[in-house]
């Protein structure tokens, strides 16, 4: 999915400060961004098609990420999209947990940016990457 030839990033995340900095940084970095506000949220927006990333918090209402994780996996099979869970309560318990439900990358949080910049890089080819950063 991508909107006005950008590619699009979704996430997903409870927190409004957390949505709000996550889409300040990435749409510097030339994403587009739509927002998840919960796991059933998310679910319904990947049902319109697949965007090109996932930032999924694991602890949400309604549906959590490891759910919601899953429950992508299930209906978008077909599609690849990377999604990278995030949480603020990293154990290697719950990496692992997050990477058995279908999630390919686990972020702690706070967001160390650098790392996140680092890790997009590894898992996307480079023509699902923004064309130029600063581009919004």
């Amino acid at each position: 999915m991508h909107v006005a030839n950008r590619p699009t990033v979704m996430v997903a995340d409870y927190s409004e400060d957390t949505r709000e900095l996550l889409r300040f940084w990435l749409e510097k970095e030339g994403w587009c961004v739509v927002e998840a506000v919960n796991g059933q949220e998310a679910i319904e927006l990947t049902r319109g098609g697949c965007p090109d990333l996932i930032l999924m918090s694991l602890r949400m209402p309604v549906r959590d990420g490891l759910d919601a994780t899953r429950s992508i996996r299930e209906h978008i099979a077909e599609c690849k999209v990377p999604i990278i869970a995030m949480s603020a309560c990293w154990t290697h318990e719950v990496e692992a947990s997050a990477l058995a439900a279908g999630c390919g990358s686990f972020v702690p949080q706070p967001i160390d940016f650098d790392y996140l910049s680092n890790l997009l890089s590894q898992l996307l080819p480079l023509s699902a990457r923004p064309s130029s950063p600063g581009m919004v």
